[in-house]
């Protein structure tokens, strides 16, 4: 009789041990679960401020090539008329009005593949102008910085 009491309180302890091995899994896969969803919920609040940033950066580059080509429109027709100057000036700005209106009508995705081909099949052309790039950036920065 006795061993049969030991027994008894043997297995309710096993089944009381696994029914908190139950609850302890149970709630590590709720919280698992929870935090799976916020950190998906956070990667989406992350995408979609990186769309809206690139956006916005997508329109000021857009804006300033349109006022820096008519820049160029001006300087070219300040010079004098079929001088190599006035028609360089003239294709610059043609250019940048071109490539105002694709970045401007582009969606990122596809200005991301567009430049991505181009830096294929150009990269020292590309390496240059991302130089360029970004010694214009590191001035403007500086300029405001002082202000």
């Amino acid at each position: 009789m006795a061993k049969t009491t030991t027994s008894a309180k043997s297995t309710a302890k096993k089944t009381q041990a696994a029914k908190k091995i139950d609850k302890a899994v149970d709630e590590t896969t709720s919280a698992v679960k929870s935090s799976v969803e916020n950190l998906k919920s956070g990667a989406e609040d992350i995408a979609s401020s990186a769309r809206d940033t690139a956006e916005t950066t997508a329109n000021t580059i857009s804006d300033s090539a349109s006022r820096a080509s008519e820049t160029l429109r001006g300087a070219a027709a300040s010079l004098r008329d079929g001088s190599f100057q006035e028609r360089s000036f003239g294709q610059l700005a043609a250019s940048l009005a071109d490539a105002s209106d694709a970045i401007r009508d582009k969606d990122l995705g596809q200005i991301s593949r567009d430049v991505s081909d181009f830096a294929k099949r150009n990269p020292l052309l590309f390496a240059g102008g991302a130089a360029l790039v970004g010694f214009a950036i590191a001035r403007m920065m500086t300029k405001s910085g002082e202000k």
